[in-house]
């Protein structure tokens, strides 16, 4: 008590300004605004890992397929495959649809330092994409919105 009658009369009070405040406030507030600022590009970064993810889980799961499949029993023509957003594969008319990915097998197979045709392998080109579309077009009009991927797969057996 006596102390606080002498602060008093001595005119000096414990305690903060109202600029210093005011500054505290301010250095606070650019701090939350920069955090803020971040945010978006945090999340876009986060959609786009989440996406290179799946594509590569779906991937990985036609590989394997295509590895696992005899060599004689490979598709020869395009085929379509739709998975859901855990990259599960789903059947044609589901409506889960997410993903569609399409396997093309009719590009020819060809080794570095060799332009002929190799008759013990085969390419897959693998599109994805992230359109529940069934019907989407893997073209060059669209060819932002998916991604490509080579396979190639050898005769072992």
């Amino acid at each position: 008590m006596k102390l606080m009658k002498r602060c008093l009369k001595a005119g000096t009070a414990a305690g903060f300004s109202l600029v210093e405040v005011t500054l505290a406030v301010a250095i606070a507030a650019l701090a939350l605004i920069t955090l803020l600022g971040l945010l978006p590009q945090g999340l876009e970064m986060s959609r786009k890992t989440s996406l290179i993810t799946n594509y590569s889980n779906i991937v990985e799961q036609i590989a394997r397929d295509l590895d696992n499949a005899r060599f004689t029993m490979l598709p020869t023509s395009q085929q379509r495959k739709y998975f859901n957003d855990q990259g599960t594969e789903l059947q044609a008319d589901s409506e889960e649809i997410v993903f569609v990915a399409e396997i093309d097998p009719r590009q020819p197979a060809t080794l570095p330092q060799s332009e002929a045709t190799q008759l013990y392998l085969r390419r897959f080109i693998i599109k994805v994409t992230n359109s529940g579309n069934r019907d989407f077009e893997f073209g060059e009009n669209n060819r932002m919105s998916y991604s490509t991927f080579n396979h190639l797969v050898a005769q072992t057996r």
